[in-house]
């Protein structure tokens, strides 16, 4: 007789690996598509837009997005966005929940990369030389012991907001699933502008995308019990 160890069975939320936004990222094409787009959330473009704004980038539209969910045993395999058309606006990137390591190499993937930090509540702008640098995050780091989340994830926000928030407020119990989420997971959010002012999608990339046959499973984050590419 052989004991076989079982693991716990992952929830939904435990195995969500990604979403998109905006203009619907295409993992096997690597492209974008007008025939692939649902509206970008308003509260989440304001943020992005005023972000662009603080770095120089005034106009910037927020337009896709992906999220990215890590486990601790995630890792993002090295890459660059260039897949945006217009290569001229920055990429924002938004880390919450647990820190990771973050490699950016050049434009070459044999290049040295440097190694950061990437904390909970840390925004990257990627633009100009380094908008279409080599990147991966190998590592996800788990909390000290006795560590927990920025004092701003651990409480939900008041039901008493400013009339002209942006944000709106949740119940305490899904705020609670989120925050026990976070502390042994990580989210990243990025999100581009895919086109240039008056610029539309060329007609044969619209045309490709629509021959184009989806596949299940093009997620690009790895982890041990998903070695999906």
């Amino acid at each position: 007789y052989k004991e076989v160890n079982k693991r716990r069975p992952r929830s939904l939320l435990e195995k969500l690996r990604w979403v998109t936004l905006g203009y619907h990222y295409n993992w096997d094409n690597k492209k974008y598509s007008a025939d692939h787009y649902t509206p970008f959330p308003s509260d989440l473009a304001f943020l992005s837009e005023q972000v662009a704004a603080a770095c120089g980038f005034q106009g910037f539209r927020a337009e896709a997005g992906i999220l990215n969910y890590y486990r601790l045993d995630s890792t993002l395999g090295i890459h660059v966005d260039r897949s945006e058309l217009d290569h001229s606006k920055p990429l924002l990137s938004f880390s919450f929940g647990q820190s990771a390591i973050f490699l950016l190499g050049g434009l070459k993937r044999d290049e040295a990369p440097t190694p950061m930090f990437m904390h909970s509540g840390d925004i990257m702008v990627m633009s100009g030389f380094s908008r279409l640098l080599n990147h991966a995050v190998p590592r996800v780091l788990p909390s000290l012991e006795g560590e927990s989340l920025p004092c701003c994830l651990e409480t939900p926000l008041p039901a008493d907001l400013p009339r002209d928030s942006v944000v709106e407020p949740c119940s305490v119990e899904d705020w609670q699933v989120c925050a026990s989420y976070l502390k042994t997971a990580r989210v990243n959010m990025t999100v581009r502008q895919v086109l240039a002012i008056g610029q539309d999608f060329p007609l044969e990339l619209m045309e490709e995308n629509k021959r184009d046959i989806t596949t299940e499973g093009s997620c690009h984050l790895d982890d041990e019990n998903s070695q999906v590419k």
